[in-house]
């Protein structure tokens, strides 16, 4: 049947119809665009590899021409080096054969003088203050009539006398015309060329000195800039190479001078290399602003672009270096770009015709296609979803229940259902009408939405029961959570049209097990739970299990109890001393919880520390031990009896909420005006082993901040010790495990010993816990163990306790029997 005019004229009808017209088309310009960058990279590489080779090339040449120019300096001093003296004829003799090695290695006198233009080398012998004027009457007596030691001048008219406490003047230079103004003028007085000359002594190796004013002589014309590079000869070298001995035996310094762009434009000159490039050198690591040193560019030879101007471009880059100095060569194309893309834009076109032909072909056939598709819509809709609140129906919730078993049984994380119903429901429908139910449930779907995370899957049943779809529920404190969150949200009253509702809910929670049968299985088991929750009063959760139920309840009851102790001040810090085993001195004190239950009396961390683990109680927990434990630090060291170290125990989960922890620690720290190295942080391994996997930056942090690592319980972590190396720690705590049977089993003590050992080879500190007998204590200190903590020197004991112990100093060991297994820090 044909679409009516009508329906196809409708603007609704217009657009679904142009979709998959649309489509074709973003499809055609997404393989014109996708077939246009493939051509053009291909073009582009081809361009870029010649390019580089071109740039690559000329980058060898430029390095090679400095290292062919400048190792004649190095040569020199090989001749210094084997000569008792050098006097100037042997000096000229000498330096001009090196010149007569032109560029090219030729015997032509053009390539000859050309070498010898481009670059200076100078000898200028060591000459201390108190030698200077016995030096200056010696080389006039040699011949140099007028010599004196000058300052360095950029022109030879102005030659005021330096006094100096040490001097490098200029004795002989090398070149075809002989500057008798450069003959006397002292390197040192220079400051650029006195702290090239101070490099080159330090290291012994060549320094120089890039982008300095050249003199007005024969070789530079005025305000000319180049390089300026030192090399020391010594009369004899000392084995070190280094040390006052080194300088005693100081010759002179060997220099040579060139103007940059006269010596690289005679290298790029004498190259055979195609001149299809621009080059622009820079000083190393320069400002992006600084002009270059050197630039070549084929349109103008006069252009100086910025380094920022020539790094927008397509470039290349090196470095080139003489001795410690270094500039950043880069490379540019000449013209636009590297290519113009013709062959790309010839595979554009030839596309872009094709797409059009199928775009008009598919325009005749799609309104048939357009009504089958929005009816199929519309039932799809209709088979999935609850009319009044769009949640997924019964059908649907069924379907992700089934998905969400499979999964489970392939290996993914175990699922909860939580099956609940609205308490009472029939009476508003009877009181106030239907209408005003719907109403209400669609306020309950937005609370429900609320407390529900992005994964979970919420469905309507029917009526006014609810099925929710709980993933990664690993824990089945998880799910009793929502289930108390969910009624949290329900309690808040509901108004409707003036009309203010309170509302409770019954709610039945099944877990995965690979015991259920099926799917359907795991939904009768909610529902039965939620028949269980509505016998007992309603307005209460319970679980398909009866056992599990029970201790789940617990875990909760135990949770609120312990995060309402908090408040209440039940919390108390107690101590046990750390001593050193030698003398007795009390070094450090570990900060143990304990918990003064209203009922039960004081509780150890044993019986809560797990829940609040489970349950996510051990956060605000930690936080309150960090921030108690600081204050306590703070009193001790206003009353100048403070402990080396307070150490306080890390759990996992603290560990887990990285930006919590780090934040807690800077915030007591600075609260309570503490050094941040007086707290220890207590670690596992097998905590410690995991975070350095996945939390490494938070312990970083932690060291950052100043506060110190220990691994507790060392050697119960069945981990490898690869940890580390991979984190510093401070100190390993010998588990007391090891400890108790140290002086009855070899093994237990040849355990103790390596873990000895190994902390020393490391750096670490190291101490033992459950130190309960004096012959534990001899074996330790036999051992290499410098401190200990356990029952053989003091329980935990309160704050008050504590501080009298640190105000006496040191503790004298309880000569009684052994307490029993495990004793320290609990």
């Amino acid at each position: 049947m044909q679409d009516s005019p009508e329906a196809i004229g409708s603007r609704p009808a217009r657009l679904a119809l142009a979709w998959p017209l649309v489509a074709v088309g973003a499809l055609g310009a997404a393989v014109a665009v996708a077939a246009w960058v493939a051509v053009a990279v291909w073009e582009e590489r081809l361009a870029l590899a010649r390019f580089a080779d071109v740039a690559g090339d000329y980058a060898t040449a430029l390095q090679y021409g400095l290292d062919h120019h400048v190792e004649d300096l190095a040569k020199v001093r090989a001749f210094y080096d084997a000569s008792v003296s050098v006097d100037p004829e042997e000096f000229e003799l000498f330096t001009s054969r090196l010149h007569t090695v032109g560029t090219r290695h030729t015997d032509d006198e053009a390539d000859r003088v050309n070498h010898t233009s481009l670059m200076r080398i100078e000898w200028s012998p060591r000459v201390l203050g108190s030698q200077r004027a016995a030096f200056e009457r010696a080389e006039r007596a040699k011949g140099h009539a007028d010599f004196n030691i000058t300052r360095w001048s950029l022109t030879d008219r102005i030659k005021p006398r330096a006094p100096h406490a040490e001097y490098f003047p200029v004795l002989y230079a090398s070149g075809p015309a002989e500057d008798e103004a450069l003959i006397g003028m002292d390197l040192n007085s220079e400051p650029v060329r006195s702290e090239t000359i101070r490099r080159a002594l330090v290291t012994d190796q060549m320094a120089a000195a890039q982008n300095i004013d050249l003199r007005e002589d024969h070789d530079h014309d005025g305000g000319a800039r180049g390089v300026f590079a030192a090399l020391p000869v010594y009369r004899e070298r000392t084995s070190d190479g280094a040390g006052p001995s080194r300088g005693q035996s100081l010759y002179g310094i060997l220099s040579v001078t060139f103007e940059t762009r006269r010596l690289i434009n005679a290298i790029v000159d004498g190259s055979v290399l195609p001149k299809t490039v621009n080059l622009h050198l820079f000083r190393a690591k320069a400002d992006d602003s600084a002009a270059p040193v050197y630039a070549r560019t084929v349109a103008d030879k006069d252009q100086a672009l910025s380094k920022a101007d020539v790094e927008a471009l397509p470039h290349w880059a090196a470095t080139l270096a003489v001795g410690d100095a270094s500039w950043d060569l880069l490379v540019t194309p000449t013209g636009r770009g590297l290519t113009d893309y013709y062959r790309a834009w010839f595979v554009v076109a030839m596309i872009g015709l094709i797409f059009a032909a199928v775009i008009a072909y598919m325009w005749t056939s799609l309104s048939h296609a357009l009504r089958l598709e929005s009816a199929n819509r519309k039932i799809t809709q209709l088979a999935q979803t609850d009319n009044l609140t769009e949640l997924a129906n019964r059908r649907a919730f069924l379907k992700r229940l089934k998905m969400a078993f499979s999964a489970s049984l392939r290996g993914a994380p175990p699922f909860a259902v939580l099956y609940l119903d609205i308490d009472d429901f029939k009476d508003v429908n009877d009181t106030l009408g239907h209408g005003m139910g719907d109403e209400l449930l669609k306020e309950v779907v937005i609370r429900l939405k609320q407390v529900v995370r992005t994964d979970d899957v919420v469905a309507r049943i029917g009526g006014d029961e609810f099925a929710i779809l709980a993933t990664k529920m690993a824990d089945p404190t998880m799910a009793a959570t929502l289930a108390s969150r969910i009624h949290e949200a329900l309690a808040t009253p509901i108004f409707i049209d003036g009309h203010k509702l309170s509302v409770t809910s019954s709610i039945g929670i099944a877990l995965f097990s690979r015991d259920v049968a099926s799917p359907e299985a795991l939904m009768v088991q909610a529902d039965l739970a939620l028949y269980g929750a509505k016998d007992e009063g309603r307005n209460c959760y319970r679980f398909h299990s009866e056992d599990l139920d029970l201790q789940v309840h617990e875990r909760v009851r135990v949770a609120d109890e312990l995060r309402a102790a908090i408040d209440d001040g039940e919390m108390e810090l107690y101590y046990q001393p750390q001593v050193d085993l030698s003398s007795g001195r009390l070094t450090g004190l570990e900060a143990l919880v304990r918990w003064n239950h209203k009922t039960r009396g004081l509780l150890t961390p044993g019986s809560f520390i797990t829940t609040a683990e489970r349950t996510g109680a051990i956060l605000p927990l930690g936080q309150w031990i960090l921030d108690d434990a600081c204050r306590q630090m703070k009193d001790w060291r206003a009353e100048g009896i403070a402990p080396d170290v307070l150490a306080i125990n890390i759990s996992g989960v603290q560990l887990k909420n990285a930006a919590d922890i780090e934040q807690e620690f800077e915030t007591s720290i600075a609260k309570w005006n503490i050094n941040p190295s007086d707290i220890e942080l207590e670690l596992t391994e097998s905590v410690l082993m995991a975070a350095t996997q996945r939390h490494s930056d938070t312990l970083e942090n932690l060291r950052r901040l100043g506060a110190r690592i220990a691994i507790d319980d060392f050697g119960t972590g069945y981990s490898s010790l690869k940890y580390l190396t991979t984190y510093p720690v401070n100190r390993l705590k010998l588990a007391q495990e090891f400890v108790f049977r140290v002086t009855v089993d070899y093994r237990n003590a040849a355990v103790v010993r390596a873990a000895i050992r190994l902390a020393h080879e490391l750096g670490f500190d190291v101490i033992a816990e459950g130190v309960e007998t004096e012959a534990q204590m001899r074996f330790l200190i036999g051992a290499g163990c410098e401190q200990g903590q356990g029952y053989y020197f003091s329980k935990p004991v309160p704050a008050s306790d504590a501080t009298a112990l640190l105000r006496a100093g040191r503790i004298e060991p309880k000569a009684t029997a052994q307490q029993g297994r495990f004793t320290s820090a609990a």
